[in-house]
């Protein structure tokens, strides 16, 4: 061996590392530096506002980092060729928690000394000894970092089975923790990492390995291939005791997939490397663009409490517990929810990577679109996983928050973090996925799917804005489609759409359309209105049996023919495929239909968007919810799963809060009488011949029954089989376990509860850990949620695990909200600083005044320094207020209905 190996293998390294300037680089003399900048000079002022400038502009990276999962420090250089668009005597960068040990500039053959200036937190100067002309100039920084263990954000340490490791997360502004640099979607420049970690560590990031060799201290040097342009946010590397599971070669360029494992678990990943090349290769075919870049590795993560996943051009990050498992834990949820989420990040790869939003006002074009194409995908990949039904769950979901006041507009203008933090919700997924589809079904499904193809291609390792989507959608439709897709992407609210069918002798049948602002009773949202494309059903009572018709309803009022309809129609549907994002109030008489012998026409998809507004409607206070009420114990007899998911979250959503005290008995009698029967026919283990539906629907309704529902017999049962899979783990099916232990919890006591805790403490596997901590947020009994919240202050366990235990129920409400005030320091010391802002949801399921009040005098001095705080109390407030308007104006019919039962 020879002693020197490892010095001159780095040196080797170094060598290679910094390519010349380009457009070509003067040589740079080897000690022409110039003196420093004056230690006593004025600091420069830090530019208003929260962009930086465009005097100065990154051009390519090239970063050495030395990345150890045993030490809290990350130590840093990094070289940043630079366009200086003028002479300047100061660099802003975006710098979080960066020290800075040493600096200069190199520009026109000479090397100028800086020195590092604070800014605002987010900022950083870089002071120089002389004024630098314009032309191009390389900035050289060493400087430390740090590896956080409590944060899933910026570079951050997490353990699994006592094995270490170092991840990144750098969507939206976290790059900045990790480099000194431009950490704005737009600055999309070539980026080159070296790293330096442990010899029998793996290091993985965005490209191939090119080289490696051994360092000193038993280290070694990974250097990876230059990236094609990203922005610093894309940016990403993982380091650890990994290894390698094959997935194959996929697409059109036989990239190599690979899914990156903790040592030992390589049969874990045997779904997430049978799934990922599968949905690939779909979507290339979608986009006509082969997989841009030169592999994908796929890398668990085993504790994330902020976010799922993450689309890292070549190396997308995973939560473990969605990616990751044993062959008995692989059940038809977890393979469902990988595909869908592995679908969303790898539509990414082309919307978000290949073509990346100018700025974050702009992020619903990389997110509602992953939504969107990734559902579509699999829609395609296994038709037999009813796909359309779980879209119109994400429709409902984004339809109730953008009932508030206080919600964004899915383009919504960024003025500071907070806004860039509050981007990313179900408005921005979930909202704009649904208007993607509806526009899609307006324009056509080919010519939509051109309009992408154009906008890809002319933007391909770019960036690109809302209005060159749009352009490129109106160039291929031959209209204008920016008028109606923007009055959905620039004005918040959900469209309620009247339908009123038209019948007049002598005349063809149509449809009376009126439109407004959907808003819950008590609600101060402004009105507004919408270019919207509405698509109605119905029969035409000849050949071919039924049609379809559309129509863009631009103002307050207007018609829709009904072509081809022969007499009038015995039904119509106004909501086509329930694919609009806006409501429809159907007269009473004509929601019967629908529900009643019309449903048998209707897909699944449209019987939900109907069972979806007309609860929406009864909550809102517009109809009676007795009328709404009645309906569930048909619904409940419905042969889709989805169907009985649908009427049974109806009931569900009427919390103790909503139910006067002493109609509580008639309401689990009503619970009972709707959906108790169903409830015992599932049971809470799984039955031979069980379908797939069958198996995801169970957890709910048994729940209900045995909660809401009173049912001891199923209570008594769920206890039962938590004490059996306490002992034994593989006693219980995986897909009920989590229903059983939250069962047993609601009703346990303090003897349970120290089992659970018992068993938290040397449970080594992430999926038993987190099902034990999801146990023991379920208690009721107030001394015990005291004692779970305690443990959350200690160091007992990982708060990133332990943030479970802060779970949101209106019947642990005070007990929360006491410890939230009580504690409110030591939490903030606790929580990773992600979730800071999100504190104040906690209390969004209080329904009165007082507490209203309470919640707002807490909190409202305290919210500014929380990133996304002041939207959250916001929507908190406002939520708080609804519900205690919605209570009074429920109770009457709610009252006289269950006092029937």
């Amino acid at each position: 061996m020879n002693p020197r190996l490892p010095l001159l293998a780095l040196l080797a390294v170094a060598a290679c590392a910094a390519p010349p300037l380009e457009a070509p680089p003067p040589a740079l003399p080897a000690a022409q530096a110039t003196p420093a900048a004056n230690p006593q000079a004025a600091a420069p002022t830090l530019p208003p506002g929260l962009r930086l400038g465009r005097a100065v502009l990154p051009v390519r990276y090239r970063a050495t980092l030395t990345v150890v999962p045993d030490d809290a420090a990350l130590k840093g250089e990094i070289e940043i060729d630079l366009s200086l668009q003028a002479a300047t005597d100061v660099l802003w960068l975006n710098a979080t928690e960066i020290t800075v040990e040493a600096a200069s500039l190199e520009v026109g053959g000479k090397r100028i000394a800086a020195r590092a200036v604070p800014g605002d937190g987010d900022r950083i100067g870089f002071a120089l000894a002389e004024k630098a002309p314009a032309g191009l100039a390389r900035l050289k920084v060493s400087y430390r970092g740090a590896i956080s263990s409590k944060d899933d954000r910026g570079v951050f340490v997490e353990e699994d089975e006592g094995k270490r490791f170092v991840f990144t997360q750098f969507e939206s502004i976290e790059a900045r923790r990790a480099f000194p640099c431009f950490d704005e979607p737009s600055f999309k420049v070539p980026w080159q990492l070296t790293l330096k970690v442990k010899g029998d560590d793996l290091a993985l990031s965005n490209t191939p390995v090119v080289s490696e060799a051994p360092a000193e201290g038993g280290m070694k040097i990974v250097r990876f291939a230059e990236t094609k342009p990203l922005p610093s946010y894309l940016v990403a590397f993982a380091v650890g005791p990994f290894e390698m599971v094959d997935a194959g070669k996929a697409g059109a360029n036989g990239t190599p997939v690979r899914v990156a494992v903790p040592r030992g678990k390589a049969a874990e990943a045997r779904w997430a490397a049978a799934s990922t090349p599968a949905l690939l290769k779909l979507l290339e075919d979608y986009f006509g663009i082969p997989y841009p870049y030169e592999k994908l590795d796929v890398v668990p993560i085993p504790r994330l409490v902020s976010f799922g996943a993450m689309e890292n051009p070549g190396l997308i990050t995973f939560r473990m517990s969605l990616s990751l498992a044993s062959a008995a834990e692989e059940t038809v949820a977890f393979k469902r929810n990988f595909a869908r989420v592995q679908a969303h990040e790898l539509a990414h790869q082309w919307f978000g990577d290949l073509v990346t939003t100018e700025f974050w006002d702009d992020i619903w074009l990389n997110e509602s679109f992953a939504e969107w194409m990734g559902s579509k995908i699999i829609e395609r990949w296994k038709p037999e996983w009813d796909e359309p039904a779980y879209r119109a769950g994400g429709t409902a979901s984004a339809m109730q928050e953008d009932g508030l006041a206080s919600a964004r507009k899915i383009r919504q203008e960024i003025a500071t973090n907070d806004d860039i933090q509050n981007a990313f919700d179900s408005i921005t997924y979930e909202k704009g996925a649904t208007v993607i589809a509806m526009i899609e079904r307006w324009v056509g499904e080919e010519t939509f799917r051109k309009g992408i193809r154009r906008y890809l291609q002319a933007h391909a390792h770019g960036t690109a804005t809302s209005n060159d989507f749009l352009a490129a959608i109106g160039a291929v439709a031959g209209k204008a489609v920016a008028p109606a897709f923007s009055s959905f992407l620039d004005q918040p609210g959900v469209p309620l759409v009247h339908a009123e069918l038209k019948c007049d002798a002598g005349k063809p049948p149509r449809l009376a359309l009126a439109q407004e602002r959907f808003l819950p009773a008590g609600s101060a949202g402004a009105a507004a209105t919408w270019q919207i494309p509405v698509c109605a059903r119905y029969p035409t009572g000849g050949a071919p049996g039924e049609a379809r018709a559309c129509t863009l309803l631009t103002e307050r009022a207007g018609e829709l023919q009904l072509a081809g309809a022969k007499a009038c129609p015995s039904w119509t549907l106004a909501d086509q495929a329930g694919a609009g994002y806006y409501r429809v109030a159907y007269g009473q008489e004509a929601l019967g239909t629908l529900l009643g012998k019309g449903s048998r026409a209707l897909t699944v998809p449209e019987r939900l968007a109907l069972i979806r507004d007309a609860g929406a409607l009864a909550q809102a206070g517009r109809t009676p919810i007795a009328d709404v009420l009645a309906l569930l114990p048909d619904l409940a007899r419905d042969p889709s799963p989805h169907v009985l998911r649908s009427a049974a979250e109806i009931a569900d959503d009427l919390h103790d809060p909503l139910l006067p005290a002493e109609v509580r008995p008639a309401f689990a009698r009503f619970v009972q009488k709707a959906f108790g029967k169903k409830a015992r026919e599932l049971g809470l283990r799984p039955k031979p011949g069980d379908d797939d539906e069958t198996r995801l629907v169970r957890p709910m309704i048994v729940h209900l029954v045995a909660d809401r529902g009173e049912d001891a017999a199923l209570v008594a049962e769920a206890q039962r089989l938590a004490g059996r899979w306490l002992d034994d783990p593989a006693a219980v099916e995986p897909e009920v376990v989590d229903v059983i232990l939250k069962l047993a919890a609601i009703h346990g006591d303090r003897k349970l509860f120290d089992r659970l805790h018992a068993e938290v403490k040397k449970a080594t596997d992430q999926k038993r850990r987190s099902r034990l901590l999801g146990a023991m947020a379920s208690f009721r009994d107030p001394a015990i949620v005291d004692a779970s919240l305690s443990l959350f202050l200690t160091d007992e366990l990982d708060a990133r695990d332990a943030f479970r235990l802060l779970s949101q129920d209106s019947r642990r409400n005070d007990v929360v909200f006491a410890f939230v005030k009580r504690r409110f320091g030591d939490l903030l010391k606790r929580l990773p600083g992600e979730l800071q802002g999100r504190l104040p949801y906690l209390h969004e399921s209080f329904c009165d005044e007082a507490h209203r009040a309470d919640v707002e005098a807490f909190f409202k001095e305290r919210v500014g320094k929380l990133t996304g705080g002041p939207r959250t109390l916001a929507q908190t407030l406002e939520a708080i207020s609804l519900c205690s308007v919605r209570r009074k104006a429920l109770e009457p019919s709610l009252t006289a209905f269950l006092k029937k039962q």
